[in-house]
């Protein structure tokens, strides 16, 4: 499974003009035949920054429906089921904390922490330095993991 940083749908809905759009038009369109994830937190990531160009109508599409939109899963705040909340939330922020003083947004930070809890194959992202030197996870831009494949 890999896991997906929330620009490749921003470009693929709303950036049709950008440099990267061909590139990550082809990365979108096979989704369907990769164990391609988002985390919950991303899903919010990206409704946030989608809700200021959408309708409320497809807003609400993204947000509660979002895996028949794209062909991915969307992973549970990893470890949540099963633990008291307080103690969640004291590994969570504990996980997040650490990731942010490796100098990372908290979408990026909490992206990682779910990336690296469920051990996945890969973060896919167009903003590859954002995660460089900072996890063991291979990062890698779409178009380089579609040519691993």
């Amino acid at each position: 499974m890999v896991l997906i940083d929330s620009n490749i749908f921003i470009i693929d809905r709303f950036f049709p003009g950008d440099a990267l759009y061909p590139q990550n038009k082809v990365f979108v369109d096979r989704l369907g035949s990769i164990e391609a994830a988002i985390s919950a937190f991303t899903l919010l990531e990206i409704c946030g920054a989608a809700s200021f160009r959408l309708s409320i109508r497809e807003l609400e599409a993204w947000l509660l429906r979002f895996t028949t939109c794209y062909p991915v899963h969307v992973l549970d705040a990893f470890g949540l089921v099963g633990k008291e909340a307080q103690a969640w939330w004291d590994s969570f922020m504990g996980e997040v904390a650490g990731n942010v003083l490796k100098k990372m947004t908290l979408g990026d930070a909490s992206l990682l922490r779910e990336a690296e809890n469920y051990a996945v194959e890969a973060v896919v992202t167009w903003n590859t330095r954002d995660f460089s030197r900072r996890t063991r996870l291979s990062v890698l831009t779409p178009t380089n993991f579609l040519r691993r494949r």
